[in-house]
């Protein structure tokens, strides 16, 4: 059934949207067969309640009534982030986070919007802490990653893809931020963020981007040569695609330590203040909204 939310449907209904509700999206299941994520469902539930005028990017029949059309979605989905004057943004234990992570040092860090960052537990019917280490930091533990042998191999594509999406979106960065530099090439310098192409490098990228939205001037140097790089001159990651047992679990053991240093580094780099706000369960984002909701109604007052 779909889900009757206060959302847009077309570019000019985009310029009312006044929060945005994305992050996390799809995620492998058990059986490593990609599932809607339904965690924010609570939450836009009560922004539709409460007349709040969102959009959640995550296009499924289920919830927007047709599946995701990239001529169509693309441009609502950039229309409704320029308009939107809140940005709520979920990180899952069960997906990498690394989209999300670039968003969030853009919207965060550029812009200086109202944030809300949501580690969320994975499970939309029970409220409870993410999974966690001793320290406090949540982790990534994406389902039956080394268990099945079709849960890994989807797990390894999702890897890969992974890494070359976050590529493509420092390059966009890199060509709307003066503070970002890119380059390529064997040859690299003190002082720059180092990307090789057999790595995902996703605490690094994050990093990179939080310190040029923030002003820094800041050098990427992508060591691959013109063989690891796309028809468009991205850069990609160089990795076999069909590998034995072994050197696959060799390359999900740097995905997870990755998923969880990027973890890590938003803790560590994220700046608390009152527009902006850290939070574990569903009931905490709904709170945490209607006090930033509150908050821009009285900045216009």
């Amino acid at each position: 059934m779909t889900k009757n939310w206060s959302m847009p449907s077309n570019l000019d209904e985009a310029e009312g949207v006044k929060v945005f509700s994305g992050g996390a999206c799809n995620y492998l299941d058990d059986r490593g067969v990609l599932q809607r994520n339904p965690i924010r469902d609570r939450v836009n539930d009560h922004l539709t309640d409460n007349g709040v005028y969102f959009f959640d990017p995550q296009i499924h029949p289920e919830t927007h009534g047709v599946e995701y059309d990239f001529a169509i979605h693309g441009p609502l989905e950039v229309a409704a982030r320029q308009s939107a004057k809140i940005n709520l943004y979920e990180i899952s234990p069960y997906t990498l986070g690394g989209i999300t992570s670039l968003e969030i040092a853009s919207d965060l860090f550029r812009y200086k919007e109202p944030l809300v960052l949501f580690f969320s537990n994975g499970d939309p019917n029970k409220e409870s802490l993410p999974i966690h280490s001793n320290k406090g930091y949540p982790l990534f533990v994406p389902k039956n990653i080394f268990r099945i042998e079709d849960a890994m191999r989807a797990h390894f594509k999702e890897f890969v893809k992974n890494g070359n999406n976050m590529r493509r979106y420092l390059m966009r960065f890199a060509s709307e931020m003066d503070t970002l530099t890119v380059s390529f090439g064997p040859q690299s310098w003190k002082g720059d963020v180092v990307i090789s192409p057999d790595r995902i490098h996703a605490a690094d990228l994050f990093a990179a981007v939080v310190r040029a939205a923030s002003g820094e001037r800041v050098f990427v140097n992508f060591t691959g040569d013109e063989s690891q790089r796309d028809s468009k001159g991205n850069p990609v990651m160089d990795v076999p695609s069909d590998l034995p047992e072994v050197q696959m679990r060799a390359y999900l053991d740097q995905y997870c330590d990755e998923g969880n240093s990027l973890r890590r580094t938003i803790a560590e780099l994220v700046t608390v203040n009152v527009y902006m706000r850290v939070v574990f369960t569903q009931q905490s984002a709904i709170t945490a909204l209607d006090e930033l909701i509150q908050l821009d109604k009285s900045r216009q007052a």
